[in-house]
């Protein structure tokens, strides 16, 4: 991590002076390097008019020492009384996006996990700020060079994964983004930095021989859990929608659950199929709930009032993991991926399996299948000749 420093006379400023006493006006003089470039603005502060002229030279001293001693702190002349956005600090602007995407959350129009994740993004930076004594730091220096700086930092020093790496360089190019849209920076220069490179995705494809294990398990120990974990193993559910899910979204006659705008995740309404063999399970599950109720409450997973919390879903598969002995790389997640690969192996079109899984772009599916590394059957004995 950097060293803190304070600012250095005549680099990062030139100190004040009292240069202008000619006349009735007095003015005291400095430079500060404005932020971001090695050049220097010239200010000019006017001494107040005294019956004594002595008083008027021992205060004009004063206050020389006083704006001096600011200086060498690391104050900036820009940060106050300016026109100019990007000479504001850049905490109180973050404070101020922080507020806006609160009301966004409030109103519907942003998720509760994204303000969570922007709320802890936000936290890093300012815990990062005050490490290196920076707090006071100008919207003007929030640049290339210092976010790269701030990315070796959570890196190198908190030792992150090249992902969550890149986790924080895309929300600093979306703050900079915002920071041009509010006219607190004249241009995004954090899009120029480029991503880590990813190793292989840490989940993995569920062997048959496991989601055997794990079904005869669920079903005589935690059938409720085992209905949780169908849902996402064919309807490709993501874990926080399944939370909010309620029992009138589950429409058995159609074999469809509805996922509203307000819990998904790309905030579109969307329904998904409900696959045959999940059908008997989550009739049993919903017999005798109230159509208002959460699909998957705090009540062991029971339709219920209160809707149960992400985190009790992950630590019942880790309970399951260590009480199996599975690997680490088969993560809930994986349930997910396993049931897109199945589909594909069994023929089904891509643009079917696309839209149970809600991905906007092809792509997107197809990156869940990993590579076949071996012959291809079909291939070998399609008789292709020249």
């Amino acid at each position: 991590m950097p060293n803190s420093k304070k600012s250095i006379p005549f680099i990062d400023y030139e100190p004040a002076e009292v240069k202008e006493k000619t006349g009735p006006n007095w003015r005291i003089v400095f430079r500060c390097r404005i932020p971001g470039t090695n050049k220097m603005k010239r200010f000019r502060h006017r001494v107040k008019k005294m019956a004594s002229t002595r008083d008027r030279d021992r205060y004009a001293k004063r206050i020389c020492v006083e704006i001096n001693k600011k200086l060498e702190r690391g104050w900036s002349p820009f940060a106050e009384e300016t026109k100019y956005k990007e000479y504001k600090m850049l905490i109180p602007a973050m404070d101020k996006f922080l507020a806006n995407f609160q009301e966004q959350e409030r109103r519907g129009k942003l998720r509760t996990p994204t303000l969570k994740a922007y709320t802890s993004q936000i936290r890093m930076l300012k815990n990062f700020l005050n490490q290196i004594d920076k707090e006071n730091l100008l919207c003007a220096e929030f640049t290339k060079p210092f976010v790269s700086n701030y990315l070796d930092y959570i890196y190198y020093d908190r030792k992150r994964s090249p992902r969550t790496v890149n986790n924080y360089l895309a929300f600093c190019r979306y703050l900079a983004t915002l920071m041009v849209d509010r006219e607190y920076l004249p241009v995004n220069t954090i899009t120029k930095i480029q991503p880590l490179t990813e190793g292989k995705k840490v989940r993995e494809i569920i062997d048959d021989e496991t989601r055997v294990k794990i079904f005869k398990e669920l079903l005589a120990t935690n059938p409720r859990f085992l209905v949780c974990c169908l849902t996402v193993y064919y309807c490709f559910i993501r874990r926080t929608e399944l939370t909010k899910l309620k029992v009138k979204h589950v429409q058995l006659a159609q074999a469809v659950i509805n996922i509203p705008a307000t819990i998904s995740k790309n905030k579109k309404d969307d329904i998904v199929t409900i696959p045959k063999a999940l059908i008997p399970y989550l009739i049993d599950n919903i017999k005798g709930a109230n159509q208002k109720d959460f699909l998957f409450s705090n009540r062991h997973l029971m339709p219920g009032e209160t809707a149960v919390q992400p985190k009790y879903i992950s630590d019942q598969w880790a309970k399951l993991r260590k009480k199996l002995g599975f690997k680490e790389t088969y993560q809930f997640y994986s349930l997910k991926d396993t049931g897109i690969t199945k589909l594909f192996m069994m023929g089904i079109p891509t643009i079917k399996i696309r839209d149970q899984a809600r991905h906007h772009d092809i792509t997107i599916t197809e990156k869940y299948t990993p590579r076949n590394f071996n012959r291809d059957d079909t291939i070998f004995s399609a008789g292709l000749d020249f």
